[in-house]
């Protein structure tokens, strides 16, 4: 069974920017990734590392993240953008010198988010030891008990409902007819703070899962988060769950 969550190992990929082809790829990555509005103007900044799977005609079959930023919105916004790649028109068939009888290619990327021009707000740079840092983690709660059914309350409901406020289907993978399931890891501090997200569980769509993390920072800029109730609160200084995001389309 392959994991369609988390990238090979390092050994297994090939960096863009070692051969004219990945260079090339880069430029075309480049021209469909933009520095979320939102996350600009409120300072976030960072690198995501990506790696995508091209066959040998040039098509992009998949796209994870090897190492996210710590926010939510670039890492997002990075994993749509290569979302839009797999069925892109401009594609480059891999040249025969370029890892030679493999019939798949994996790359390793970046794309830095960082102002190129002073910011109006503080840059902030995500904590390195943050909760549901890694790809593919299995992390639970961390504090010192598992938190109850009923020290939770009704929040695990008015989280997810809080999520689907911000969910957009994006209309590529709509299109495609791309249904699944993302599984995030969550970290919220006790007072219902963001402390981290990834992917625990790809749905099989870079674009799905991108629009995941792009609804949970949303949710972080705009203060949605419910608050955590009073009794985890008093047992917890930081709560990791997961969060399972069902992407079907509506019918119309």
């Amino acid at each position: 069974m392959t994991d369609d969550t988390i990238c090979p190992p390092a050994t297994r990929m090939l960096a863009a920017t070692d051969s004219a082809y990945g260079q090339d790829f880069l430029k075309r990555f480049s021209n469909r990734v933009s520095y979320p509005t939102e996350a600009l103007n409120a300072g976030q900044i960072g690198t995501v590392q990506l790696c995508a799977m091209i066959s040998r005609d040039g098509l992009v079959h998949s796209g994870r993240i090897a190492e996210g930023s710590g926010f939510p919105l670039l890492d997002g916004a990075a994993l749509l953008a290569v979302g839009t790649l797999k069925g892109a028109k401009e594609r480059a068939p891999l040249p025969q010198d370029l890892a030679p009888g493999q019939q798949q290619v994996w790359i390793v990327f970046s794309v830095n988010f960082k102002p190129e021009r002073p910011a109006d707000a503080p840059l902030h740079e995500a904590a390195q030891d943050r909760p549901c840092k890694s790809t593919g983690t299995k992390e639970g709660d961390v504090g010192a008990k598992e938190v109850t059914a009923e020290e939770w309350s009704g929040f695990p409901s008015e989280f997810s409902d809080a999520v689907k406020k911000e969910l957009i289907f994006p209309k590529l993978a709509l299109d495609a007819g791309e249904s699944g399931y993302t599984l995030l890891c969550v970290s919220l501090d006790r007072d219902s703070r963001l402390l981290g997200v990834s992917i625990s569980r790809s749905s099989g769509s870079a674009l799905l899962d991108g629009a995941s993390l792009v609804a949970l920072g949303m949710m972080q800029l705009n203060t949605e988060i419910p608050y955590i109730p009073n009794r985890v609160r008093a047992a917890h200084d930081t709560i990791v769950f997961t969060q399972e995001i069902d992407w079907k389309p509506t019918s119309p």
